[in-house]
């Protein structure tokens, strides 16, 4: 079976790629995740995927501009700064420099949007939709048998939400979603990334996860002051 995965970056693909060659499927790697930022974090992943692909040579097709219009957009808000200094690659400054734009966080205040955006989780079940739509109309189109998308071998990602999400575009576009739980994989993969020196992210990948990820260890290291 011809299966086109979308891969949010290496080391989720590392395990997803080796099992469902070893089931005898053909994998196509995709490239789609407007949803990382800043720029300059957004290349890190994409240079990571594109030495895996090499080392290992995985097909693979890219959209590779990056867009992170599609991101806010799909959020339905305005983004936080013009398209051009969203794509900066340091002139003018990335978007995670520009910290008076984002306030300090409170609980269930991203930054000073949550009048504006979806909290997590639904922020992330729209974030869902917008990659694996993209994933599904491509391999439609493209004559692959089946889609699916290598977020789900992590167990920090809604697993039953990918599912409920992917089982729909397969009935919009006319294909199969192609569900495993790849999860009881995932140190595994983690492993395997190490070794390959793949690079590793500390956060999901958006402007909101990246803030949660900075106010949580903002509030740790307060209460080891604080006893």
């Amino acid at each position: 079976m011809k299966i086109l995965f979308h891969i949010c970056c290496s080391n989720c693909a590392v395990y997803p790629v080796k099992l469902t060659r070893a089931e005898g499927h053909d994998f196509t790697g995709f490239w789609y995740n407007p949803n990382i930022h800043p720029p300059e974090e957004y290349q890190l992943r994409l240079d990571s995927l594109k030495k895996l692909s090499d080392d290992w040579r995985i097909n693979m097709l890219y959209l590779d501009e990056y867009r992170p219009e599609d991101f806010f957009d799909m959020l339905s808000i305005k983004s936080p700064l013009p398209v051009a200094m969203l794509r900066s690659n340091g002139n003018p400054a990335p978007l995670f420099k520009r910290r008076e734009l984002f306030p300090p966080l409170s609980k269930g205040d991203e930054g000073g949007f949550s009048s504006m955006t979806p909290t997590f989780p639904e922020r992330c079940k729209s974030c869902y939709s917008l990659r694996l739509e993209r994933t599904a109309a491509t391999a439609s189109k493209e004559g692959f048998d089946a889609f699916s998308t290598t977020l789900l071998i992590s167990p920090y990602q809604d697993f039953d939400q990918i599912s409920i999400t992917g089982k729909l575009l397969a009935e919009k576009y006319k294909i199969s979603f192609y569900l495993k739980d790849f999860r009881p994989h995932f140190r595994e993969s983690k492993c395997l990334a190490k070794e390959l020196s793949l690079y590793r992210q500390r956060y999901c990948g958006c402007i909101f996860s990246k803030l949660e990820r900075e106010q949580a260890i903002k509030e740790r290291e307060l209460k080891k002051f604080h006893g």
